[in-house]
């Protein structure tokens, strides 16, 4: 009975404090430049290339500002001990031109790196994850600050929900508000709010939503001119159609591709943009806000290393795709979500945006050798 009582006041506690952090979390608006154009007669908008008026490039010694500075963060979790962990902070220097042209080379250069070890003193409850990794991550983010202030990132990615959230407050909305700089949450599994969703009837959504845009296309496709279809290369596609976020008692079935019509839809949408957006909004209405994306048929572009959009060795001669698995992205603070979800389109190699890649890698790198 004490423990039990223990257990509720401390969530108690972080209730209280979620809510503290959700009430200083700041969105600014869109840019007016992030929507460059929507298509006669459908439901769809496109994105330009990354261009945010909320973040500003880094300046260079000549005074221009021309690139940007991206950090991620990750904890890993050891299969060894599960009392075992290490935060891993990371921040990749990017060429602002190759963000604005879609350009996957040359490749970001990782400009600084640091990892913590620490022992799992709390269980994972659902909803409160951000208690379990937040004191390390910000140990990392405050001694870069610190110790390398020039290196302080304009944005950084969080593995981890931002608003996507129960009380609009995950992990990337707790980062960017203790360390006041831009923050966006990359969920790689899908978090439901009301604990009815299904992981596989929100993948059969995004497929249907998929399949919903490839027809748009090809009735579009009739009457466009290559000229036309040019413009589209390399923005993301944004459906203002959301997917139906609500219990399997209210849900309407939606018809979803055979797994080898996706992969041929996904190879058309990788031919024609950089990924596809499927708004998530915070109750059943049209309405309601919209606190997440669902990101698909982003990445791809890891030609060199003969990858599928997936990050898996394509050792066949089947043409490039984006990914067919969709990550989540929502605000974590200090940066609108049409922007943040571009940034992160634009940092995908493969499924997962390189900060956060970069971050996981190492960080089980760091746990092989620790066990050996």
């Amino acid at each position: 009975m004490s423990s039990k009582l223990h257990d509720d006041n401390l969530l108690h506690i972080w209730r209280e404090e979620q809510h503290t952090i959700a009430s200083q979390v700041i969105i600014p608006p869109e840019s007016s430049s992030v929507v460059v154009s929507q298509t006669n007669g459908t439901r769809y908008v496109y994105l330009s290339p990354y261009t945010s008026s909320n973040i500003n490039g880094q300046t260079t010694t000549e005074g221009d500002k021309n690139y940007l500075l991206i950090g991620g963060v990750d904890v890993s979790f050891s299969a060894v001990d599960n009392e075992d962990a290490v935060a891993v902070y990371v921040i990749l220097k990017y060429d602002k031109s190759t963000l604005s042209n879609n350009d996957p080379s040359p490749p970001p250069e990782v400009v600084y790196r640091s990892h913590k070890f620490y022992k799992l003193t709390t269980p994972y409850i659902p909803s409160y994850l951000a208690f379990r990794e937040i004191d390390p991550i910000m140990e990392l983010i405050t001694e870069q600050c610190n110790h390398k202030p020039h290196l302080t990132p304009n944005v950084i990615l969080v593995d981890g929900n931002g608003q996507w959230h129960d009380r609009r407050a995950g992990l990337a909305c707790a980062v960017g508000v203790k360390c006041k700089l831009p923050t966006i949450g990359v969920g790689k599994t899908f978090y439901s709010l009301d604990n009815e969703m299904e992981k596989s009837d929100v993948l059969k959504d995004v497929k249907s939503s998929v399949q919903s845009w490839y027809d748009d296309h090809c009735k579009q496709e009739q009457g466009r001119t290559e000229s036309v279809n040019m413009e589209c290369r390399g923005k993301i596609v944004v459906d203002n159609e959301s997917i139906p976020l609500h219990s399997n008692k209210m849900r309407v079935k939606r018809e979803s591709p055979s797994p080898m019509a996706y992969e041929e839809m996904l190879v058309k949408l990788h031919q024609v943009c950089s990924g596809l957006a499927i708004p998530m909004r915070s109750g059943m209405d049209q309405n309601d806000i919209v606190l997440a994306y669902a990101l698909v048929g982003h990445g791809g572009n890891n030609l060199t290393n003969n990858n599928d959009g997936d990050g898996n060795c394509n050792k066949s001669s089947k043409p490039a795709r984006g990914s067919k698995n969709p990550i989540y992205v929502s605000c974590g603070s200090y940066i609108s979500l049409l922007e943040a979800v571009s940034l992160v389109a634009w940092t995908s190699v493969v499924r997962i945006p390189e900060p956060i890649r970069e971050a996981d890698l190492h960080g089980r790198q760091l746990l092989r050798d620790q066990n050996r």
